[in-house]
């Protein structure tokens, strides 16, 4: 008697997983909402404080009493911002991750990748703020390094600004990786180029201190973040290889 193997309903051919797509997730679209909504209510509340601190950095004002407007509130404006900035930093990185290590995606918690993202570029400012205020107290005077200090600061701010409504659109219109590279490095190397020429026209005001002046910004600008960027891809492909 031959037997007929019996084959269930549900057999068939295993499906292809499809990839992991950032306006999918549900965490995602809950931090980018907090985002949106805490900026809001910042510069509802502290909207005239970081419009002159801008007005402050384009117009070059050295005066000391600027520092003294500042109250506890416009202090807690900036903390909140500063951290929505690093968190901006990190989605950008974290975008940059989910097209070029899947795996790691698939071996840890997305939450938690974002979360250390944001830790390191955290401690990565407190690094930068740590090391100019150290430089700057040996070779420069206290009012021009607390005014170098407050621009770094204002000019942080305002990129975590432009960067949000990048991400939503580089997020939630699906664009190609090269378009999205090409919108989040142009505000990071305007960026760069702002601090380029405040930091010459605060310490460097004539053109033959231009050598000291690119071993400066070579030292604590652009190097740091080579290393930063090398750094983060060694961490990345040691979690991936490690299981």
């Amino acid at each position: 008697m031959i037997q007929i193997p019996l084959t269930s309903a549900t057999d068939g051919m295993t499906g292809i997983p499809l990839p992991y797509l950032l306006h999918s997730d549900p965490m995602v679209t809950c931090i980018m909402f907090l985002c949106m909504l805490l900026v809001s209510v910042v510069f509802a509340h502290g909207k005239k404080h970081f419009l002159q601190g801008l007005k402050n950095y384009v117009h070059g004002r050295e005066r000391g009493s600027m520092f003294d407007e500042v109250t506890a509130s416009d202090v807690r404006h900036t903390i909140v911002l500063v951290f929505h900035t690093c968190l901006m930093l990190a989605f950008g990185v974290y975008r940059y991750l989910a097209q070029s290590a899947p795996a790691l995606f698939e071996q840890y918690s997305h939450l938690g990748i974002l979360a250390g993202l944001t830790a390191i570029f955290i401690l990565f400012l407190l690094f930068k703020w740590a090391a100019y205020s150290l430089v700057n107290s040996l070779f420069f005077q206290k009012v021009r390094n607390e005014l170098w200090i407050t621009s770094f600061v204002n000019l942080f701010i305002w990129l975590g600004i432009v960067l949000l409504p990048l991400l939503l659109v580089i997020v939630y219109f699906d664009i190609s990786s090269h378009i999205a590279t090409f919108l989040l490095a142009f505000p990071l190397v305007l960026g760069k180029i702002c601090l380029f020429c405040k930091c010459f026209s605060n310490f460097f005001e004539k053109i033959y201190g231009a050598f000291h002046f690119i071993l400066y910004f070579c030292a604590l600008e652009v190097f740091p973040d080579l290393i930063l960027w090398k750094g983060m891809e060694l961490i990345s492909n040691n979690l991936i290889f490690k299981f």
